[in-house]
């Protein structure tokens, strides 16, 4: 469940601002059993196995390759968002770790204090002021928004890499970004199963706080109204 690794595996369920818009309901519900029974049967046994089998280094060293590969979409979203500054930095990342950093095995743009914004096109979509719209559960994807959901979309489209790679090269990248993912999940499992599987109703402990996370990233900011679900994530682990 892809997007519930990234955005905000966080043991609260304080109450939202702003309710959930949720009239797809039961279609979601449907959708989210079968999420849990991927999750339970194949992503958790896999994500669990990756953790214990492959060596720290070299799961950083996919993360390293996983967020390279990632970067020139960030460029491009932080572009169609007008924030040029955060497009020449993460163009400059790209440059110093594909080269310096053997391809991204490594992040030497840090040593330089070279980083940008990361962007995806739901980002994007919200700085155009297209609304949240409601809540969608997507199979295997997880928890979204008809705005994050479209963005999902939109981002593999706006891929820079995706022209210039051959086949083999497009299935080199999604196995070290699936492979990130596995490494997310197992190492975060303790959140992820209490979520999941230990609430009395994992569906509206998931919808809560993914809205929160999500929202918190596109909107939040340091003041009392706001509560970063990432702190508690980390605090945890």
């Amino acid at each position: 469940m892809i997007s519930a690794v990234y955005l905000g595996v966080a043991g609260c369920s304080m109450p939202l601002g702003q309710g959930g818009n949720d009239p797809f309901e039961t279609a979601n519900r449907t959708v989210h059993r079968f999420n849990l029974a991927l999750d339970r049967n194949i992503i958790r046994p896999a994500a669990l196995t990756y953790v214990s089998v492959v060596d720290p280094d070299i799961q950083n060293v996919v993360a390293n390759l996983s967020d390279n590969l990632s970067t020139p979409g960030d460029v491009a979203n932080n572009i169609l968002q007008g924030d040029l500054e955060s497009a020449v930095r993460n163009s400059l990342k790209f440059i110093v770790n594909s080269t310096f950093g053997l391809g991204g095995l490594a992040k030497p743009s840090e040593q330089f204090g070279i980083n940008g914004e990361t962007g995806d096109f739901g980002q994007t979509l919200h700085v155009w002021r297209v609304p949240e719209g409601p809540f969608v559960v997507l199979p295997a994807f997880g928890p979204s928004t008809s705005r994050d959901a479209l963005g999902v979309v939109g981002d593999l489209s706006l891929d820079p890499l995706g022209p210039l790679m051959s086949e083999q090269a497009k299935l080199y990248s999604y196995g070290i970004r699936a492979a990130d993912v596995l490494g997310k999940r197992g190492n975060y499992s303790t959140s992820l199963d209490s979520i999941l599987y230990d609430s009395a109703d994992s569906y509206e402990q998931m919808k809560l706080i993914y809205l929160q996370a999500r929202r918190f990233e596109l909107d939040g900011t340091q003041d009392d109204d706001y509560f970063d679900p990432y702190e508690e994530l980390f605090d945890d682990d």
